[in-house]
């Protein structure tokens, strides 16, 4: 053990100057326990509790969204859960309040509360649709150092642990708004750790890290109030670093830090007393920091920041003793792991790589394996705890609306996407622009549109009517550099930056989050430079970096967005830029963060890079791989698992690849005929369906995606309304559900 975690005062005085040895609090209440009810009485002067029952998981329920708090750099990473993959899709990120450390989400699924290291709580709502966070006033003020927050089974009182007070405080939460009510604190051992809830809602557990103990209370079902239980607090291993209780309520799992391993407690149904097994004392890797329990019971699961692994146990349903499970699978830095409510996934993150790892549980042994594909995404700076948000349905996402950029007739046309065959109908007449439009986009809420003007330097602005898909100017055209040729939003939906290519710069916009209006950033270095003839620009799905093509110098110019202020910093990515093959001209990063891909259209070929998740520099994967001729655009579907090569020239097709997602390298599936001088490919956000705009042929490619090989089969063409002539960039949205 550390000086540091024996001595909180140190803590104190250094936290500001070094980083804290990440803590993190497991949301096991909030992901598997909703319906289990508040149970008995158990408070101070109540009647004895009744005993425990084993707990049946939900198996109706399903993980929705994923919430990762990124503690060194104040934001909330926002992820989409699929149900049957396990696969994590990020939905951008959030600014949050200072410094925040451990995430819980209420049974109900509707608040999010968050412990922040700078001694305050945030509660958050959460639309049940979109998983989007919206704060509850502004955070409150908490004990000293603050690590841990859990929710009880009934969604009526949360925990939080204070780190630097010894204490663990005790809150009431509003039922219609999630606000918080302090109840009070009560004392615990020396540097409490983290909090846990009982499936009763009877007792609350805190391991304390330099006592070497955990502290055992009982809940008054009606104040949410602690009182120690008899025999608090009991001894744990060299400090204790997490603690877990089974759903039956029977057992209590501890995970000692410095003796990396656990031990098993019973737990007396009558007073929540703790009673250690003896000779149940389990090895886990290095530096146990987190410690799990699937909803059935069946299995345990720990991170082992040291180890870099995470290790997994069968628990004896009669004596609760843990039998490993062999072939751990590597994380980097893992600090925190969670199960999702059907037992199908377990999730950890991982602090070293700046990374969440996905894998699947085999429904047999319990033993884990990384997802097949998208096994890691990216998240940001120093990725501290996740929680899980259960739903009665799985996460959809439907496709809506599609635009086009029409080059020759200085208009965007807008159309509707029919959900059921992915057939587009124009909406209304084409909306006017700048002069020689050449890319159009949307934000990742689908609330407004943005069309970049190559003629006479501008950017146009409009609102997306949410039900129909028609676009409203907002003002009048903002000025860019000089022939502006792509645009792109970064995924928090704040900033939006256009390559410039004459001016050989980007330039970067505030979105006006009311009216989707553009101001331009007044930061130091702002247009920022690129390299020569910058014509493709995009942001990674973490929101963390952007990556511009510059087709004069065949390179890519990587900048480190500030999440602030939505500057470009060049100097914060070691390498940058990174050498292409000839002529690049467009730029794509795949949906789990990990690699981009850089279409060379002289030397008709796709580069490929891995990203590195701390510092956004890219590395060569291989040699550059074959492409058609004159290969000029390139989107990657929403799993990950297929590219697709538009080739201009005397080609007029599509190129499909499939992705090797632990390399990022291509694999050819085949190729399809489109029309005449393809200019842009986009996949619509189900993943189902891929659409080609055609600049010579004057109408838009529409193909269905084979999901199980990726190949494309010809679904029709669609021409906008007159007059709409040269389509060069095509996008779509829709909605998540």
């Amino acid at each position: 053990m550390t000086a540091m975690e024996r001595f909180p005062h140190l803590i104190s005085i250094l936290r500001q100057a070094a980083r804290l040895v990440t803590i993190t609090a497991i949301s096991l209440v909030s992901v598997t326990l909703a319906a289990c009810g508040s149970g008995g009485g158990g408070g101070a002067g109540g009647a004895a509790p009744a005993p425990v029952s084993p707990v049946a998981p939900a198996t109706s329920a399903v993980a929705r969204f994923a919430y990762v708090t990124n503690t060194d750099e104040n934001t909330i990473s926002m992820y989409t859960v699929n149900a049957s993959s396990g696969q994590l899709r990020s939905l951008g990120y959030m600014i949050s309040a200072f410094q925040p450390f451990s995430i819980t989400v209420a049974p109900s699924g509707r608040f999010a509360y968050v412990a922040n290291q700078s001694d305050s709580l945030s509660t958050y709502t959460i639309n049940s649709t979109t998983g989007a966070l919206t704060a509850v006033g502004a955070p409150i003020a908490a004990g000293p150092l603050p690590t841990s927050v859990t929710v009880d089974p009934s969604g009526r009182f949360a925990y939080v642990v204070n780190r630097n007070a010894a204490s663990v405080s005790a809150y009431t939460i509003n039922s219609v708004t999630g606000a918080l009510t302090i109840v009070g604190a009560v004392a615990t051992g020396t540097n409490p750790m983290v909090v846990t809830v009982d499936p009763s809602g009877r007792f609350a557990y805190v391991v304390n890290l330099a006592t070497d103990n955990v502290s055992a209370y009982a809940i008054n079902s009606t104040t949410g109030a602690l009182t120690a239980v008899p025999g608090s607090p009991f001894a744990a291993g060299a400090s204790p670093r997490a603690v877990v209780v089974d759903p039956s309520g029977r057992w209590a799992y501890v995970a000692n830090r410095d003796d990396s391993n656990i031990w098993v407690y019973a737990i007396d149904s009558m007073t929540g007393a703790l009673t250690k097994l003896m000779g149940f004392e389990t090895p886990t890797g290095v530096d146990p920091r987190a410690i799990t329990m699937d909803p059935s019971g069946r299995w345990v699961y720990v991170a082992n920041f040291g180890a870099n692994s995470v290790s997994a146990y069968t628990v004896n349903s009669a004596t609760g003793s843990l039998s490993p499970i062999a072939d751990s699978p590597a994380g980097s830095g893992p600090i925190s792991v969670m199960v999702d409510p059907n037992s199908q996934f377990v999730y950890a993150t991982n602090e070293v790589s700046n990374t969440v790892s996905a894998f699947a549980i085999n429904s047999t042994t319990g033993a884990l394996t990384p997802l097949a594909t998208s096994g890691t995404v990216a998240a940001r700076t120093s990725p501290s705890s996740l929680a899980l948000v259960r739903g009665t349905a799985p996460v959809q996402f439907t496709p809506k609306f599609a635009y086009t950029a029409n080059q020759l007739s200085n208009n965007v046309s807008a159309f509707a996407i029919n959900s059921t065959n992915g057939a587009l109908a124009a909406v209304g007449l084409p909306v006017a622009v700048g002069t020689t439009p050449r890319a159009v986009t949307v934000d990742p809420a689908g609330r407004w549109a943005y069309v970049a003007n190559f003629g006479d330097n501008t950017v146009s602005t409009f609102t997306v009517d949410a039900a129909t898909g028609a676009l409203t100017a907002v003002g009048v055209p903002i000025v860019t550099g000089t022939n502006p040729v792509s645009v792109t939003v970064d995924p928090s939906g704040r900033f939006a930056y256009v390559s410039n290519l004459g001016s050989n710069d980007v330039s970067a916009f505030q979105i006006d989050s009311v009216t989707g209006g553009l101001t331009a950033l007044m930061v130091p270095g702002s247009p920022f430079a690129a390299g020569t003839n910058p014509v493709s620009v995009t942001a990674d799905p973490s929101g963390q970096w952007a990556y511009v093509v510059n087709r004069g110098s065949s390179s890519v110019s990587a900048f480190k967005i500030n999440r602030v202020t939505g500057e470009l910093l060049a100097l914060a990515v070691p390498g940058s830029p990174f050498a292409t093959g000839t002529n690049p001209v467009s730029v794509t990063v795949d949906p789990s963060g990990q690699w981009a891909y850089v279409v060379n259209e002289l030397s008709n070929d796709v580069s490929v890079f891995s990203i590195n998740s701390t510092t956004g520099a890219l590395t060569a994967v291989g040699a550059s791989v074959a492409a058609g001729t004159n290969p000029v655009s390139l989107t990657v579907d929403p799993s990950g698992r297929w590219a697709y090569v538009v080739n201009q020239s005397a080609a007029n097709n599509v190129s499909a690849f499939t992705i090797n997602s632990l390399t990022g390298a291509l694999t050819p599936v085949g190729t399809v005929t489109a029309g005449l001088n393809p200019a842009s490919v986009t996949v619509d956000p189900s993943g189902r369906r891929a659409y080609v705009a055609n600049q010579g042929s004057n109408d838009v490619s529409a193909f269905t995606i084979d999901n199980a090989t990726g190949a494309l089969t010809a679904a029709g063409t669609f021409a906008g309304s007159a007059p709409a002539s040269g389509p060069v960039s095509v996008i779509t949205s829709g909605q998540v559900q």
